[in-house]
C-alpha cells in the first residue's frame, strides 16, 4: 500500500532536512514524497534533490497560497493513503507510517486514521496533544499533521478551499460533519506514541485571530454555526487575547502552566 507524503515548501532550507530525514527513515517502504515548492530562492530545492530518498516528486512554481499547494500535491499523488507533512514538521518515529499502514490493513473499512502529535514550542511549553475528538463546533477534533486519509476522502469531500488561507484544514474537516458530532466518513484513532512532531510558528499559529475568523466562516458555510459554536469561539478569542497580553507582560510561564493543565503532559 503506497503512502504519498505531501510537503509544501517556501524558502524552507533552514528546516527542511529534518522533514526529509524523518520520511527517509520510515520502516514502511512503499512511500512517495511529494514536494510542492512556492518558487523558493534559497537552497530548498537543492536540499530536496540531494537528500530525499523516497521517490521524490517536485513541483516548483508560484502558488495561490497553502490550499493551492496542498491541492497540487493531492492532484499528483499516486498513493492509496495521503499524508500532509509541512516542511517544518516531521514524523515522530521511524515506525509512524508502518503504524498507519497497519491501521488501514486491520480496518479496510475506514476512510481516515489519526493520532497524537508532539507539539514543539520552546516559548510556551511543549507537550503531547492527543486528538480532542470533540464536537467540531468546539474546536478541531483531530491533529492535522497526524491525519491520514484514503485518496477517496478527497473524492468524497473535495479538496482544500482556496478562499481559506489559515484554517483550510478546519474548513475541510467541517465538510465531513452532518452535525457537530456525527462525521460522514469513518475514522480510527491510532493510539500510543505520537505520529508526528508539529513545530509552533505555522501560518495559523502566527495569525491566530485571522484563523479564528475563518473557523467561524467555515462553520457558517457548512451549516454548523450554533449558539454553542459562538460561545466556544468567544472563549478561544478571549484565550488568544490573554496569551498575547501575558506575553507582552513577560508572563509566558502562565501560558505554560495552562497548557500543562489542559494537555496533562510535562510543561518542558
Amino acid at each position: 500500500m503506497k503512502i504519498s507524503v505531501i510537503t509544501i515548501t517556501s524558502n524552507s532550507a533552514a528546516f527542511i532536512s529534518k522533514n526529509i530525514e524523518s520520511v527517509n527513515r520510515q520502516t514502511h517502504t512503499d512511500i512517495e514524497h511529494i514536494f510542492v515548492d512556492n518558487a523558493s530562492t534559497d537552497d530548498t530545492l537543492k536540499l530536496i534533490e540531494r537528500q530525499s530518498k523516497r521517490s521524490p516528486k517536485i513541483i516548483s512554481e508560484p502558488d495561490k497560497g497553502i490550499s493551492d499547494a496542498f491541492n497540487k500535491g493531492i492532484g499528483i499523488a499516486r498513493g492509496e493513503i495521503i499524508a500532509i507533512l509541512n516542511s517544518d514538521d516531521e514524523f515522530f518515529e521511524a515506525t509512524s507510517l508502518t503504524r498507519v499502514f497497519e491501521a488501514f490493513q486491520v480496518r479496510p473499512d475506514i476512510d481516515f486514521a489519526h493520532g497524537a502529535i508532539w507539539f514543539e514550542d520552546p516559548e510556551y511549553g511543549s507537550n503531547v496533544r492527543r486528538p480532542l475528538l470533540c464536537p467540531v463546533t468546539e474546536a478541531m477534533p483531530y491533529n492535522h499533521p497526524a491525519f491520514f486519509v484514503k485518496k477517496s476522502f478527497y473524492e468524497e469531500l473535495g479538496v482544500f478551499d482556496l478562499d481559506y488561507r489559515y484554517a483550510m484544514d478546519f474548513e475541510l474537516i467541517s465538510r465531513m460533519y452532518l452535525n457537530p458530532t456525527t462525521p460522514k466518513l469513518k475514522g480510527l484513532e491510532i493510539k500510543g506514541n505520537p505520529l508526528a512532531i508539529m513545530h509552533a510558528g505555522g501560518a495559523s499559529w502566527k495569525y491566530e485571530s485571522k484563523a479564528l475568523q475563518e473557523v467561524e466562516r467555515a462553520l457558517k458555510k457548512n451549516g454548523l454555526w450554533t449558539s454553542q459554536a459562538a460561545r466556544a469561539l468567544r472563549f478561544r478569542r478571549y484565550r488568544t487575547q490573554l496569551k498575547h497580553l501575558l506575553t507582552r507582560l513577560n508572563l509566558q510561564g502562565a501560558v505554560r502552566l495552562w497548557r500543562h493543565f489542559k494537555w496533562k503532559s510535562p510543561a518542558s
